[in-house]
């Protein structure tokens, strides 16, 4: 999936289903790249939007996946689209573009977001602070709530899917 296509995915259309926005930033469209060690043994962006898909469908929820590997459209989607999602996870990087990009442009983003009592979850498919490691710093907001999962494969997506279900419960 490329800038160009902003592809979407709804995984449940329901009337009052949590809106759960999942963006991808650059260097995720293509894992192919990627050692299986980093990445979780060789899995696709497909594969972990077909799993947040089927798990969104499970929970009840509606579901919008995007990648870009444009760290402006990427921008966009955080400041502007966000507002119309109950809640944003999010991977901002890829370790291929870690040191290309300016993550205090996200950070503005996701504070604003953290303020509204959004959940927002930062989610790594690799472990960002193992040794050697390129991104070692999450987007962290001190404002507010906000979720971090790294480490853990596709499995890092779907707990924090969990995790904004558990969120939205408690807050209602």
């Amino acid at each position: 999936m490329s800038a160009a296509s902003g592809v979407s995915v709804a995984s449940a259309t329901s009337e009052g289903a949590v809106r759960l926005l999942v963006l991808n930033g650059p260097g995720l469209g293509d894992l192919r790249d990627f050692d299986g060690n980093s990445y979780g043994g060789g899995i696709s962006l497909a594969d972990i939007r077909a799993a947040c898909a089927e798990l969104c469908g499970r929970l009840g929820m509606a579901m919008d996946f995007r990648q870009t590997d444009d760290e402006d459209e990427m921008f966009r989607w955080i400041s502007k689209d966000s507002g119309e999602f109950d809640a944003l996870v999010v991977n901002p990087i890829g370790y291929s573009r870690a040191a290309s990009v300016e993550f205090e442009m996200y950070r503005s983003s996701i504070k604003q977001l953290v303020r509204l009592n959004k959940p927002v979850i930062e989610v790594h498919i690799s472990n960002i602070f193992q040794e050697g490691a390129e991104i070692t710093k999450p987007l962290q907001s001190p404002e507010g709530d906000m979720g971090f999962i790294c480490g853990l494969g596709v499995d890092s997506y779907l707990l924090a899917i969990h995790a904004v279900v558990d969120k939205m419960k408690k807050a209602s």
